[in-house]
């Protein structure tokens, strides 16, 4: 069967239509799949066909292409195409393709067809043997942040950019100066590298990888020498990689990246962190022929991401992008799926999902997640092809030393047929000579029940494979989840009968409504107790079964992610602990009291020196925990004494003189909870003391935001008011989705309308970048920032950073 070159399908192309029809065989394929998007972005219609349906078809058929389930030689006879694509896994006998042949349709392999797209266009080939996803989405997703509208295709869906494929077309793209870039992994797994004559490419490494098409690793080595020469602009390559060092050092186009000394774009690590949110995040120099570029921040997993966000920041600033606009786009990026995708996390255990299949991939993949810190990494391996498991037996062998257990799915076939001696229980016998304990199991099924019996506190949990192992990991995702579910109503119940019918208990309670800056997602339980014994009654209950817990006091000076707060979050908002009490000079206060209640309350018996606490929108306990302050003054200042709650439930008081106390913070009440205070007044008359409230009120409204905010975002500086340093770097008004940084006060973020948490954090993130990098100064959050974190959520500061407002976080 003769397929088309490039060159014959960008001349068929041209002669079509808005409404020609293309076949695609196979559309199921991430790679197919994708090539659909990008012809209905031209107009066309699109028909196809594939032996499974998923989410990708789904997608498809939402736009209107014609996606059926199996293949039949009728379905080219009823869509006459102009033209038939199909996959590398679809074989010459498929009947579809011998119906295109006997009816003379065009028909064209999928890596050609893409070829000729990205000629349409200012080509960015990325090829290399592990790491193209990731890196292709990753340079789409950086030019879609720097503005600059690219088309793209990745060989997997990625969250932040659907779907997975996009064409631009734009007015003239013949002579118009305006083409865009278009971003394309360059696949060499069957032959059609060489199709490819992009304008740019990122070359990442070179191994002995799809040895069913190559006769060795020097034949991949040559394919990748022959593509690099069809590059007319910058070849980016890795550093590390002595293959394509060797092919490439002296080439005039060509500029290095990596760890390696002697890379144009040095990477230097400056610091890898797991913050109390078991989140790691990576912070790095770049340097650039002894320069530094600049400090980048990637929330991608391991060394290989490292280098991959490396590879795509050289190209970006090849392309003559700024090193801070780089940065910030690169900082942004979340991942690919099925690269170190997160399923599931709880206090239990963290389930992930990756495609690797390669043993490079393997023991980086493992590497990785185990600078996550896990109790026991439990891995479930399903071999793909039996060629690639027969000709890196002792490859495979050897990589999975850094798991404590396997697990040993059948081998995927992919197409193939099967070898003879070549299967898992063969893998598993040579894996077991290196000393780790391996399970074969029949089916997957099988395999997720072994995983669950096997599974305790503290484990990560990783599916690994090329075939159809995602769906066993989806699956016991889901299970983990409706097991969760049905334990949180049973805790829910359990905490209902242990207290007073007074006190309330609420499962999967939205928190946004609960915070003055209207973000956030929900609590697994929400508890108003309604007397002091039964808080501790709480408490001991957290204990019992290991729940965290959390103190919320009126939600100001507090993030909440947008993945909610795991645990119990409790709440003093019951009458019982909001009650002020005049006695004499003194006002006795519940922790839940608003401070503006307290303000008001103390101007009514003639009280002063507690006006500024009209302008701060939190609680009394609050305010004791964070020392909260306005218009001069502190909260610390009016105090006489404390009541207080162990997280053992007991009850203490102390002097004001016993306690230590520090700008914006109590360390005391990091593991205390206020239930009262006495604070002190002077005598004054009750006008004189309206008039002070009224200009802290006046001042507050004409240099404070009106819309929802936390309150200051950061501390301030030793040098210079943080308002003022964000004022000076010219960031008021940046804005992140729903969120700005406010044109009235720069120390302020506030949400717009529509707002996300993850879009705070973006423009926290922002400022702390901009504020180190021109100033050298590390801005520190004071606003508290708490809840469950997003899988790969990035720059987030180190346990100990965040000062707390009015939430204590901890387990008892």
């Amino acid at each position: 069967m003769k397929s088309l070159t490039p060159t014959d399908v960008e001349a068929l192309l041209k002669t079509q239509g808005p409404d020609a029809t293309v076949y695609l065989v196979g559309a199921a394929g991430c790679g197919m799949s994708g090539l659909g998007h990008l012809f209905l972005d031209l107009g066309c219609k699109v028909a196809g066909s594939d032996l499974v349906g998923n989410e990708t078809v789904r997608r498809l058929r939402e736009r209107g292409a014609e996606i059926r389930a199996g293949h039949s030689a009728e379905h080219l006879q009823e869509t006459r195409p102009f033209l038939v694509v199909y996959s590398s896994a679809i074989q010459g006998d498929n009947p579809e393709l011998v119906a295109a042949q006997n009816l003379q349709l065009p028909v064209a392999r999928r890596g050609a067809v893409l070829a000729a797209l990205l000629r349409r266009q200012r080509g960015i080939c990325v090829a290399g043997m592990h790491g193209k996803t990731t890196t292709t989405a990753l340079a789409a997703h950086a030019l879609e942040q720097l503005q600059a509208t690219p088309s793209f295709a990745i060989g997997a869906e990625v969250p932040q950019l659907a779907p997975h494929a996009r064409f631009v077309n734009t007015p003239d793209e013949e002579g118009s100066g305006v083409r865009p870039y278009f971003v394309a992994e360059a696949d060499e797994s069957d032959g059609t590298l060489g199709d490819f004559h992009p304008e740019h490419a990122v070359l990442l490494n070179v191994d002995a990888e799809h040895l069913d098409h190559f006769a060795n690793l020097e034949g991949v080595c040559e394919a990748f020498q022959r593509f690099g020469a069809q590059v007319s602009g910058r070849l980016i390559y890795c550093a590390d990689d002595e293959h394509l060092t060797r092919l490439f050092v002296g080439n005039p186009n060509a500029v290095s990246f990596g760890f390696h000394p002697q890379a144009q774009y040095q990477v230097e690590m400056i610091e890898e962190r797991v913050t109390h949110y078991a989140s790691r995040w990576t912070r790095f120099n770049l340097w650039h022929s002894g320069s530094l570029l600049g400090e980048f921040t990637t929330a991608l997993l391991g060394a290989q991401n490292v280098s991959n966000a490396a590879a795509v920041i050289a190209l970006l600033h090849q392309l003559q992008f700024q090193p801070d606009a780089i940065a910030r786009a690169i900082r942004l990026f979340r991942g690919a799926a099925r690269r170190l995708q997160e399923l599931y996390r709880d206090e239990r255990c963290r389930v992930f999902d990756d495609y690797g299949h390669h043993p490079t991939e393997v023991r980086a993949t493992l590497q990785a997640l185990n600078a996550l810190g896990p109790s026991r990494l439990l891995v479930a391996f399903q071999p793909h092809r039996f060629s690639r498991t027969q000709k890196l037996m002792a490859e495979f062998a050897g990589c999975f030393a850094e798991a404590d257990h396997l697990w040993l799915a059948e081998i995927y076939p992919a197409s193939e047929p099967p070898i003879p001696g070549i299967d898992s229980t063969a893998l598993a016998g040579a894996i077991r000579q290196h000393g780790l304990e391996v399970e074969c199991v029949p089916d997957l099924d099988q395999l997720c029940a072994g995983l669950r019996k096997a599974m305790t506190s503290g484990d990560l949990v990783l599916f690994l494979g090329a075939g159809d192992i995602t769906e066993a990991a989806h699956a016991f995702a889901n299970q983990l989840e409706q097991e969760a579910a049905a334990r949180r109503q049973s805790l829910a119940s359990e905490l209902t009968r242990r207290l007073s019918p007074d006190s309330i208990v609420r499962r999967d309670e939205p928190l946004a409504k609960r915070t003055t800056l209207r973000v956030g997602g929900a609590a697994d339980f929400y508890v108003e107790p309604a007397s002091e014994a039964d808080l501790g009654a709480v408490l001991h209950f957290c204990a019992e079964h290991e729940l965290p817990f959390l103190m919320l006091g009126r939600g100001s000076n507090l993030l909440i992610q947008d993945r909610g707060v795991r645990g119990v979050v409790i709440s003093l908002a019951h009458p019982q602990f909001c009650r002020v009490e005049v006695r004499g000079n003194e006002l006795q206060c519940g922790a839940g009291a608003k401070l503006k209640a307290v303000a008001v309350e103390a101007r009514r018996h003639g009280l002063s020196g507690l006006e500024f606490l009209e302008g701060i929108p939190g609680s009394v306990g609050g305010a004791l925990r964070m020392n909260a302050g306005a218009m001069g003054g502190s909260t610390f200042e009016a105090v006489e004494s404390v009541r207080f709650m162990d997280f053992a439930g007991c009850v203490h008081e102390r002097s004001v003189e016993q306690m230590e106390v520090e700008y914006r913070s109590c360390p005391h009440f990091r593991n205390h909870i206020a239930l009262s205070a006495v604070l002190k007044g002077r005598p004054e008359a009750s006008e004189a003391i309206a008039a002070k409230m009224n200009a802290c009120s006046q001042k507050r409204w004409k240099s404070q935001p009106a819309a929802p905010s936390a309150g200051c975002m950061f501390k301030n500086p030793a040098s210079i008011p943080a308002g003022r340093l964000i004022e000076e770097l010219g960031l008021k008004g940046t804005r992140v989705g729903g969120a700005m940084i406010s044109d009235v006060h720069g120390n302020f973020i506030v949400n717009e309308g529509g707002a996300t948490a993850e879009d705070i954090l973006e423009l926290i993130e922002l400022v702390k970048h901009r504020a180190r990098a021109a100033c050298g100064i590390e801005l520190e959050t004071e606003v508290e920032i708490i809840g469950e974190i997003p899988p790969g959520r990035t720059g987030l500061p180190a346990p100990g950073t965040f000062e707390t407002t009015c939430a204590v976080h901890a387990k008892p």
